[in-house]
């Protein structure tokens, strides 16, 4: 398996996860839109904020389009099996973080 086919697994199976964990959120309508298409997953906030998690293939890395904080890029750590920035915050942690602060969650 080549280190693209891992990066493409891993990364897919992340956003799977994220919109699965999200869906309730928008079933409830504290999300206005949810999409995962094409490896990129875009969220859109009933107060009309929008943030983009997608695949970057060329770079190995899981970026993070927010209206908060601006363009993040998360490294997978193969150890904790986690996407994260150079800082060790989490992807997952840092997305729930500013949608509750969006008032997205």
């Amino acid at each position: 398996m080549t280190h693209e086919t891992e990066f493409h697994r891993f990364a897919d199976a992340t956003l799977d996860a994220l919109f699965e964990q999200l869906e309730s959120a928008y079933e409830s309508g504290s999300l206005d839109d949810l999409e995962l298409q094409e490896g990129i997953l875009t969220i859109k906030t009933a107060g009309g904020l929008t943030f983009v998690v997608s695949k970057h293939a060329p770079s190995g890395q899981i970026w993070l389009a927010s209206p908060i904080t601006g363009g993040l890029h998360f490294s997978y750590e193969p150890t904790s099996g986690e996407w994260q920035l150079a800082d060790g915050s989490l992807l997952t942690e840092r997305l729930t973080q500013e949608l509750m602060q969006s008032g997205g969650l």
